[in-house]
């Protein structure tokens, strides 16, 4: 609503954070004294995601207009965040929204634009309304098909460490076969869940991968340290306990860190 025609602020949208935008259906109508104007808007629009929880991420998604021609003291936006809202039909690709808002503040530009109405060496200040999407997602289906592969490499490093005979070189070949797998496993499905996944950042399932990966690599530092001592009969005793304090303790803390990291993601 606006007091003027003149006044009229769809004709002056602009869209701060978009990449290409159609208008489309302006409309504008005498009630009362006022004038209520409307325009049908479709566009795509920037926005930094963070994955680092990604695939149970939630994100804050806005879209930011202002005025083109009138700064804050010449025009300034009222949002009318009760009769705001969304069509709850709208379908967004595996994620959902959990919140809808819109506000207005106050931007601050740090120019004049050459604006020679504002002095010189003062900011710009400009009325920025803003809707604002809280989404989130919930793909637990897309998680277990791209976590899967590094647990079994984690079941299968963990079974290495119980590959065990009273003279070791005989089983040292399997032991070191067995963890050669599990790291190529690793590598393999690191690789095919980064190109299914996002280049921004580290994920959750990224986490997953590089845990694992250190997991087996542990296994194989633990098989090399047996593998030097057991040339020595005094010392094949306390490599063994080495070899399942070893197991035990890495593999603690390998599911204790899974189970932080994905409560935090999914809450």
């Amino acid at each position: 609503m606006c007091p003027t025609d003149a006044l009229d602020a769809t004709r002056r949208l602009e869209f701060v954070n978009a990449t290409d935008v159609t208008q489309s259906d302006r409309s504008v109508v005498k009630v009362g004294d006022e004038y209520w104007s409307q325009v049908k808007v479709s566009g795509t629009f920037r926005q930094q995601f963070d994955l680092s929880e990604y695939p149970f991420d939630k994100q804050d998604v806005k879209i930011q207009i202002e005025d083109s021609e009138y700064n804050a003291s010449q025009f300034t936006y009222v949002a009318d965040s009760k009769d705001s809202g969304y069509d709850h039909a709208i379908s967004l690709g595996g994620f959902k929204i959990r919140d809808f808002g819109v506000g207005v503040v106050e931007h601050t530009y740090r120019t004049s634009f050459g604006d020679p109405r504002i002095t010189h060496g003062q900011n710009s200040q400009y009325s920025q309304f803003v809707i604002d999407l809280k989404l989130e997602r919930d793909d637990l289906a897309g998680f277990i098909r791209q976590a899967w592969p590094a647990y079994v490499a984690f079941l299968i490093s963990f079974i290495s460490y119980w590959i065990w005979a009273s003279d070791f070189i005989t089983v040292v070949g399997a032991r070191f076969g067995i963890l050669g797998a599990s790291l190529f496993s690793v590598v393999v499905s690191m690789r095919a869940a980064s190109l299914t996944g996002t280049s921004f950042g580290v994920t959750l399932v990224d986490q997953i991968h590089l845990a694992t990966l250190l997991y087996t690599l542990v296994g194989v530092g633990c098989t090399s340290y047996i593998l030097y001592k057991w040339v020595d009969p005094e010392e094949r005793a306390s490599v063994r306990r080495t070899n399942t304090v070893v197991a035990l303790s890495t593999t603690a803390v390998f599911l204790i860190a899974n189970a932080v990291s994905i409560g935090f993601a999914v809450t």
